[in-house]
């Protein structure tokens, strides 16, 4: 798996995520969550554009790579595009895997996450928990 695809993965549901513990909140499925997502740092005017009421990534912008677009079961990096193959909830969040492709590499990508609100995602794993993200979701 390229470091690209891991990042795209990671940061999303790499995200999409911030501790290890506790009680998942929010969505209790991907389905919830689509739209625009950009790690908390990021702008999404300055990642994404509006096209015919779709979000789409803006050519060479800085944070593409922590954000992604999530449109039915398929989840849109800057540099790899995955698709949901499983999601169960567990007591630590939503777990899912992902099946990734890229320009380099093809493989399934597990990621954890919770929702601790209808806007948030905080992607976490709970072997690493110094390795979350958060990520907000665009209007």
């Amino acid at each position: 798996m390229t470091a690209s695809t891991r990042t795209m993965g990671s940061l999303l549901l790499a995200a999409v995520l911030l501790g290890g513990t506790g009680s998942p909140a929010g969505a209790a499925s991907l389905s919830e969550l689509q739209g625009a997502w950009v790690i908390n740092s990021a702008q999404c005017s300055d990642v994404f554009t509006k096209r015919s009421g779709r979000f789409a990534f803006r050519p060479g912008k800085r944070n593409a790579d922590t954000s992604f677009i999530i449109n039915g079961s398929r989840i849109q990096g800057a540099r790899a595009t995955c698709t949901l193959a499983s999601e169960k909830q567990t007591a630590d969040g939503l777990k899912a895997v992902l099946d990734c492709s890229s320009r380099m590499m093809v493989g399934a990508l597990p990621v954890t996450f919770r929702t601790p609100g209808p806007n948030t995602i905080v992607k976490f794993d709970p072997d690493f928990p110094d390795l979350t993200a958060t990520f907000t979701r665009c209007n």
